[in-house]
């Protein structure tokens, strides 16, 4: 068979994205060197892997299905090989691609990324961010070794060691009446206006926590952005509700506050979620360990806000 690694690696982006012109964006490459690619691996093989849709991108046949299977099973294992023959002479070295739920990027990573920084500054760290959807695509098309991020989105097939359990908190202008109080309910909640963080399975999630106690929310904008959403509840256009507890929320000192709520929640357990492959390479595996190192020492526990009579 006369294809590259190379080769291999750009088709196995137009089989995951299904689209040339997505597949060359994000390896940085031309439209034409992915086509190219795909050229030489059907003539190679003698079948075709891709029937093109006008307009649509591109949709794998049968056959294209099982060879893009395949591919990304050999790609993830070329992935760990390389890791592991570079570690042989001692400490991981390497590179590790790690991806992260976006909203969780600006709390999460530089308490991890300064340990791995410290204990193994041979290791490089390549990011990618994204939603809940696009970490579970990240790992399962092998774009990344591990991800922090929730458990409740994560597939029985994906492996997860959990970190710690992110309670949603109510995050309130500083002029709300509520903020006065130590804490909110639910109930307290629901007739006020509120704005939502509105990527996907995060809308759902919040409108069931409403839901499962007989309300629902009064949603009056919704953004997906973390950043625009902490600025709209500044600027006193309504409440919101999330999960990590970052430092400026608890300040009090840029127009909002954040408030423990009360109750039975729905309290999703954050952590890193890698492959059953992956766990197998040095650096995943060191990655790992400062995960369970920084929970055991309660390195998260600040980005976690509890009502008063909370019981673990």
């Amino acid at each position: 068979m006369q294809f590259t690694l190379k080769q291999l690696r750009y088709f196995e982006a137009a089989f995951r994205c299904e689209s040339i012109a997505k597949a060359a964006n994000e390896m940085n490459i031309s439209q034409s060197s992915i086509t190219a690619a795909i050229d030489v691996i059907e003539k190679s093989l003698g079948f075709e892997l891709f029937r093109r849709m006008p307009a649509k991108g591109i949709r794998p046949t049968r056959n294209g299905k099982a060879v893009g299977a395949r591919v990304a099973e050999y790609l993830e294992q070329t992935r760990i090989f390389e890791s592991d023959i570079l570690s042989l002479a001692g400490d991981p070295i390497g590179t590790l691609r790690m991806g992260c739920y976006a909203p969780t990027a600006p709390y999460m990573l530089p308490r991890i990324l300064n340990r791995v920084a410290s204990e193994y500054p041979s290791i490089r760290v390549d990011l990618k961010e994204g939603d809940l959807e696009a970490m579970v695509g990240f790992l399962q098309g092998g774009l990344v070794d591990v991800a922090l991020t929730y458990r409740r989105v994560t597939p029985t097939g994906l492996p997860f060691m959990p970190m710690f359990r992110a309670r949603p908190y109510a995050l309130l202008p500083e002029t709300s009446p509520l903020a006065a109080r130590s804490q909110v309910a639910i109930a307290d909640l629901a007739d006020l206006p509120m704005i939502m963080l509105d990527l996907p399975a995060t809308r759902t999630y919040f409108s069931q926590i409403f839901e499962e106690q007989g309300f629902r929310p009064k949603i009056v904008h919704s953004t997906k952005s973390s950043s625009v959403l902490r600025g709209l509840v500044a600027a006193n256009f309504g409440y919101s509700i999330l999960n990590i507890c970052g430092p400026n929320d608890r300040a009090g000192k840029s127009g909002y506050v954040s408030r423990p709520i009360t109750g039975k929640l729905d309290a999703p357990y954050f952590g890193m979620a890698y492959t059953k492959a992956s766990k197998r390479s040095a650096i995943v595996r060191a990655m790992l360990d400062i995960g369970a190192d920084l929970a055991g020492a309660g390195a998260f526990d600040d980005l976690v806000m509890l009502p008063q009579d909370y019981i673990h």
